[in-house]
């Protein structure tokens, strides 16, 4: 009859699967938290400038059809690019939320 796995060898079974998770949840989730966060941050930025110009062109009585819709579609493009980057940033703080869950579950079964 086989004998019961001892912890050594449960633990020698799942030995890859810490490294797994860092590489392939934490430090991607991480990461892309920081990157895409950044430039979420750069593209508020933008998004201000675009829109505070876009009130100025609305506001000023010289300005034609053609100059309001130009700087109505800059606004946008750097609204939809914000929109984008906070997605992204929280997809990536989801996927590194998984990775640590799956280390805290991880652990709690091998102390067992």
């Amino acid at each position: 009859m086989p004998e019961e796995a001892g912890p050594r060898q449960r633990r020698r079974a799942t030995g890859g699967g810490f490294w797994l998770l860092l590489v392939c949840a934490v430090l991607p989730g991480a990461a892309g938290v920081l990157v895409f966060g950044y430039f979420a941050l750069v593209d508020w930025a933008a998004l201000q400038d675009a829109y505070a110009h876009y009130r100025q062109v609305a506001a000023s009585d010289a300005a034609d059809l053609r100059a309001v819709f130009v700087a109505e579609a800059q606004q946008n493009i750097h609204r939809v690019n914000l929109f984008a980057d906070g997605v992204w940033t929280l997809l990536s703080a989801i996927l590194a939320a998984i990775g640590l869950h799956g280390l805290h579950t991880r652990a709690c079964v091998e102390a067992r």
